[in-house]
């Protein structure tokens, strides 16, 4: 009997949904016209036949594509023999590190997919799958449908898997690593329609037996496949109701209670295959769910969101559908993503989200405007409280208590921004901004007026409260504010916070900090509130200056936080004084004699530079946060070094983006990539390469430099990018298409243009007005330094037009050369005159990076629809080893 797929740890409760990285069961594929039984009922797993479903999902972000022939001869030639070599399986590094971690049974599941840890010389990990003749796992690679590599045995005390025969240690792989289900006695409902939903796996038609209409689309995205004339029961039932998975694959579910071809009574938002798709649920679940989710107005605890699915596009649509059906779907999901949460997070959410009832015109809610006379259309509220929602806390007793304020709580109907006016410079004195609709608009474009809290240079609408004149709310000195910039709640959670406050002295456990762009600035955000109840709240830079002279790492700072007093002191201290191990440790800061005092701030400060060097702005908290000698030391400590202009430089800074009109061949024909004849000034050792470090920053600086007329546009340009198109623009009036590279520049010197303004501010306001140097001033700009010979070709790279992939120029130009086929007419002259003669031929080079891939050299693939930072690019390697 085949074994059941690894059980899944930490299945959560009701009230808290299973995190991302559990497993659900393998995919498997079925006998057509399977199905489980009817309703919530719990069942065993079935066995398990090991066969990959077609999969889109992959773990790396970026897929580097170095294939081995023979790997790729044995995965399709249908696994004639098996292959000993473990090396064959291996995982990349990369990959291994975004697995999740290994269970009891040295395995790591992820998205359906079983992964061993074998000790074979040193520990590494392979894909695997189930081997019923063997009766164990045998290694397997991912385009495998059978497992091809030799037989594994687990070894319970090192929890690994090993090569070969298992020693007798009396107990059956079976029992060590595969667990049947136990349902425990007196499960309640919920519990036993959980685990029933958890052991559902699909069944796959096999379409060979079946006919149907393609033609007909059905509003629940169901299609009703019948069986072919001929064929008798023991390829499936007579007809069946199927869904689509996102592979393109059928899936055998159970008919619905309802019309296919129409909304439902209940939920009209949702479809069954909505349903199904998120939750796995169908048939009479289906219904379940639709009753129960319109009578509650809240998601059903015994539906869990699939694990394949903790994905925020698939998250996002589901909110959707409960907070605003009618709301245009990108638009939503921008508000959403701009929260920067966690697909857990989400699930998390999703958990107290109420059911939007009203059916108005769509509006959409007001939310971060950033000027009255310049809105936002786009941009909704990601904040929609709705008016009957139940209270997902513990309930509190709000009674009249002295020193508390009588409060009244109002929850918006929110209205399009483009219908109010305000004055962000006037607040009351809790923070709030009053809108007042313009005139001439009624109360269908939102109420009269409205309260938001500013935000940066924009708005956040919340839920007001209104203090009595004979009452105060407590802590007097906090703002509510204050309380929403850490807290992010507002109306009643905010006097119910306050209430909590005075009687107990401490934050109350059910209000969750919100996320901040990082831990520091979350923990100076709560020091600034907790350690000032009973004065006047001091300002963001006055909390920074008064804890900076400590040096204090995060670690340090969540010791300060929990050896905060109710009174707003540390334990056993007066006044503003710090414990005595943070006055020692700032001793120890002010002459540094042993490096490991920087380690706990490393990781911090590697985290700082990439978010603000990939947004291209910002300032850093942590310079804030410490004396300018210590970060001085750390800035060389963590990789930086100076040049002799002064400017930081890194060397492990491993590629960036350049745009060049010189065409990959007379890159590869000189063999180097030499500077313009316009140089970008004096901030590198040598002559300085202006580059980019976003992928999308360097195509739309592409499309500017060669506009649709074919004139060089440099009115959105600056700085050095100004001077250097003014250049290009006087070497010739043509239409010259550009060119967007990948320069590999490990050990090479770089000049980050964010780095320097973040962290090296006082070297560039020294610049004098003469000086030749002219530093990076765009967002993602930085330089590199070149020699005068230039760049080595071998470190250059062609870009794909639509960003998906990138070769070598070398390999692009000896591709050009492989097509010669006894023409006497080189390609590349072909390829290279008709870019020359005023032609928009990006299809002839993406041609040939895509033969560069089909002959199996080396290739660089890179996420489509998303933007790639210099920091992502992992390159191949240069020498294939098959040993």
């Amino acid at each position: 009997m085949a074994p059941k797929n690894p059980t899944p740890k930490n299945t959560g409760t009701s009230g808290n949904p299973p995190d991302a990285s559990i497993p659900l069961p393998t995919p498997r594929l079925e006998l057509p016209g399977l199905s489980r039984p009817a309703g919530p009922v719990a069942r065993l797993p079935e066995p398990h036949h090991p066969a990959q479903l077609p999969s889109g999902e992959t773990l790396p972000r970026i897929q580097i594509q170095d294939l081995i022939p023979a790997i790729l001869e044995r995965a399709s030639s249908g696994n004639p023999h098996p292959t000993e070599n473990i090396r064959h399986y291996e995982l990349p590094a990369q990959a291994r590190t975004l697995l999740p971690a290994v269970n009891a049974e040295g395995l790591r599941v992820h998205r359906g997919r079983i992964y061993a840890e074998v000790q074979y010389a040193t520990t590494t990990t392979v894909m695997v799958d189930w081997d019923e003749g063997a009766g164990t796992y045998r290694a397997k690679l991912p385009q495998e449908m059978h497992p091809s590599g030799p037989a594994l045995h687990f070894d319970p005390q090192s929890n690994t898997w090993r090569i070969g025969e298992p020693a007798d240690s009396g107990v059956l792989i079976e029992s060590a690593v595969h667990r049947p289900a136990v349902i425990p006695q007196n499960s309640p409902p919920q519990a036993l329609a959980s685990l029933a939903q958890s052991d559902t796996t699909a069944v796959y038609i096999d379409t060979r037996h079946y006919v149907w209409d393609s033609t007909t689309t059905h509003h629940h995205g169901y299609v009703v496949m019948h069986r072919k004339m001929r064929l008798d029961d023991t390829v499936g039932p007579l007809s069946i109701h199927a869904f689509r998975d996102d592979n393109g694959s059928f899936v055998s579910v159970e008919p619905p209670t309802h019309p296919i071809d129409q909304p439902a009574e209940l939920l009209p938002a949702w479809t069954d295959r909505d349903i199904w798709n998120l939750y796995g649920l169908q048939g009479a679940d289906i219904t379940r769910f639709r009753a129960e989710a319109h009578r509650t107005g809240r998601k059903p605890q015994w539906a869990r969101v699939r694990t394949e699915r903790m994905e925020n596009t698939y998250l996002f649509d589901e909110l959707r559908r409960w907070l605003g059906p009618d709301m245009d779907r990108d638009m939503f999901n921008r508000v959403l993503d701009h929260q920067k949460r966690s697909p857990a997070q989400w699930v998390s959410h999703l958990e107290s989200v109420t059911l939007h009832r009203s059916t108005p015109d769509p509006q959409s809610p007001l939310s971060r405007v950033p000027t009255p006379d310049a809105p936002d259309p786009h941009t909704p509220s990601p904040h929609q409280p709705t008016p009957d929602t139940p209270d997902s806390h513990t309930p509190s007793q709000h009674l009249p208590t002295p020193g508390i304020a009588e409060t009244t709580d109002t929850s918006p109907a929110y209205g399009h921004q483009s219908h109010y006016t305000w004055n962000i410079d006037n607040q009351d004195s809790h923070g709030y901004v009053e809108m007042q609709r313009k005139p001439g608009l009624d109360d269908r474009h939102g109420p009269l007026t409205q309260v938001a809290f500013p935000e940066g240079t924009g708005l956040t609408v919340v839920r007001p409260i209104k203090y009595s004149a004979n009452h105060w709310a407590f802590p007097i000195y906090w703002r509510d504010i204050d309380i929403w910039n850490l807290y992010r709640i507002d109306g009643e959670d905010i006097s119910r916070f306050r209430l909590d406050v005075a009687f107990y002295g401490k934050p109350p456990e059910w209000a969750s900090q919100r996320e901040f762009p990082s831990r520091r600035e979350q923990l100076m955000e709560y020091l600034r509130l907790w350690t000032n109840l009973d004065s006047r709240l001091k300002s963001r830079e006055e909390v920074i200056a008064r804890f900076q002279p400590y040096n204090l790492s995060i670690s340090q700072l969540e010791r300060l936080v929990s050896e905060l007093s109710p009174t707003g002191q540390f334990n056993s201290r007066i006044n503003d004084e710090l414990p005595a191990w943070a006055q020692a440790h700032q001793a120890s800061t002010l002459v540094v004699t042993d490096p490991k005092v920087f380690e706990p701030y490393l990781t911090e400060i590697h985290a700082e530079i990439i978010r603000l060097r990939n947004q291209g702005g910002g300032t850093s908290l942590l310079k804030e946060s410490l004396t300018p000698p210590f970060f001085h030391d750390l800035l060389l400590r963590c990789g930086f070094k100076i040049n002799r202009h002064g400017y930081l430089y890194r060397l492990d800074i491993p590629a960036v983006f350049k745009v060049d009109n010189r065409t990959p061949f007379d890159i590869a024909r000189s063999a180097t990539l030499t500077p313009s004849t316009s140089s970008v000034g004096r901030s590198t050792s040598e002559t300085a390469v202006s580059t980019m470090f976003s992928l999308k920053t360097a195509l739309k600086l592409a499309n500017e430099f060669f506009d649709a007329t074919g004139s060089h546009d440099t009115r959105t340009k600056t700085g050095s990018e100004t001077h250097h198109t003014q250049s290009v623009a006087s070497q010739t009036q043509s239409r010259r298409m550009m060119f967007v590279y990948l320069l590999d520049t490990r050990n090479v010197e770089v000049v980050p243009g964010q780095d320097n303004r973040a962290y090296n501010s006082a070297r560039l306001s020294q610049s004098p007005a003469d000086e030749q140097s002219r530093f990076p001033s765009m967002k993602m700009e930085g330089h590199v330094s070149s020699p005068p010979t230039g760049l080595a070709a071998r470190r250059v790279w062609l870009v794909k037009s639509d960003m998906t992939r990138a070769a070598t120029v070398e390999d692009v130009y000896l591709q050009s050369l492989a097509q010669a086929t006894g023409s006497s007419q080189n390609p590349a002259d072909t390829i290279e005159a008709r870019t020359l003669s005023e032609n928009l031929n990006r299809d002839d080079y993406d041609a040939l990076i895509e033969g560069v891939a089909k002959a199996r050299k080396r290739v660089i693939d890179l996420p489509a629809g998303q933007d790639v930072f210099s920091t992502d690019i992992i390159f191949p390697p240069e020498l294939i080893s098959l040993f």
